[in-house]
């Protein structure tokens, strides 16, 4: 069965009325599915919640005049989730794109009643796993109606087929290149002794239970990873010896301008973006931006130097930019991996609902 066949099935099976979540592969055509069913229902006032102002102001609306549904846009109120507190009124159908965005502060107004829907349809590729996000889609009373999983989409052959290689590095114990210390005692240290030093504090503060001990011991261990040199000379040596058009997220934006003179992220325009959409440029590095709402054609390589949990969906929105269906095409990623620290649980976690026999794992030293 093809998407266009599953999507007919999966419209034919919805029940007016019915609401809940789509877990449904990156690039099934979570939008069309979307618009379909506003369109069974004949919706007359819709809110459409989704990721990004781009989505907002540019894909969204293209989405409906693609699919035939021009009518129901000026039905729709499009708008981001940081937006979603100033929104009152009663609604046919809500679409809460990318679901796992929602939180606490910007749902609230679903539980004072301030909004209200005949209707919710959640649209993800990944469910979250926060406790807390899984806690108010319990309280809004979705359950998931139909779920797709990425290797089920590749065997269907709505996405391209893909192979995945980790690589695998040590912290640094040799060179003293860390600058430690505090204001009145500085002096330098390696990378593998700083971050030993930045664990044991997260541990400490663990037992402490100060909340604000520990999370701010959390983010000086996650900084330490995300700024590993390490890492990035790992990220360099992939940039330098991987042939062809490559892509590669960063953990940051200064790191992102060290890896190329092209760069799309929160500080810049999207000139680079489209240059590289369009073929005119063989390399680009992002940060997050990128990581959604794009589809990139032609490109060898996609590289993530820096990966989380995945319990947003970042990882899996990132990797699976790659996956568009391409002739003769099987998407080559690469995840950076730090060994021994907080970082090879990320990817353990963020890889998880990926076929352990398309990843491979390799250390730097072998490439």
């Amino acid at each position: 069965m093809n998407r266009e066949e599953q999507q007919k099935k999966i419209i034919d099976e919805y029940i007016p009325g019915t609401s809940g979540i789509y877990l449904l592969s990156p690039r099934f055509g979570k939008t069309l599915l979307a618009i379909n069913i506003i369109k069974k229902i004949k919706a007359k006032k819709i809110l459409w919640v989704t990721d990004s102002i781009k989505l907002r102001d540019v894909d969204v609306p293209e989405e409906f005049i693609k699919w035939k549904a021009k009518s129901y846009i000026n039905k729709t109120t499009i708008i981001t989730y940081s937006s979603l507190t100033k929104i009152k009124g009663e609604f046919d159908i809500i679409i809460l794109d990318e679901i796992q965005r929602i939180t606490i502060n910007n749902t609230k107004n679903f539980f004072n009643r301030t909004i209200k829907g005949k209707v919710a349809i959640g649209l993800t590729g990944t469910m979250p796993e926060h406790e807390e996000k899984l806690n108010i889609i319990k309280r809004l009373g979705l359950k998931i109606i139909k779920s797709i999983t990425i290797d089920e989409a590749v065997k269907q052959e709505f996405i391209a087929d893909y192979e995945i290689n980790v690589i695998e590095c040590n912290l640094n114990n040799n060179d003293a290149i860390i600058n430690a210390g505090n204001k009145t005692k500085r002096f330098k240290t390696t990378e593998y002794k700083q971050y030993s030093y930045l664990d044991n504090n997260v541990r400490k503060a663990m037992f402490s239970r100060n909340q604000a001990m520990i999370k701010f011991a959390i983010l000086n261990r996650m900084r330490a990873i995300y700024n590993s040199k390490t890492k990035e000379d790992v990220g360099h040596l992939l940039m330098k010896t991987l042939t062809g058009r490559k892509l590669i997220f960063s953990g940051s934006i200064k790191q992102a301008e060290r890896f190329s003179k092209n760069t799309y992220h929160s500080k810049t325009n999207n000139i680079k973006l489209n240059r590289f959409l369009d073929g005119n440029l063989n390399e680009l590095a992002c940060v997050n931006a990128g990581g959604t709402g794009f589809t990139y054609k032609g490109v060898d390589h996609f590289i993530i130097v820096q990966s989380n949990s995945n319990k947003n969906g970042n990882f899996v929105q990132k990797l699976s930019r790659s996956m568009l269906k391409q002739d003769n095409y099987k998407a080559q990623i690469w995840v950076v991996c730090l060994l021994n620290t907080k970082d090879e649980e990320w990817v353990k976690n963020a890889l998880k609902n990926f076929d352990s026999k398309k990843i491979k794992y390799i250390n730097f030293k072998n490439l």
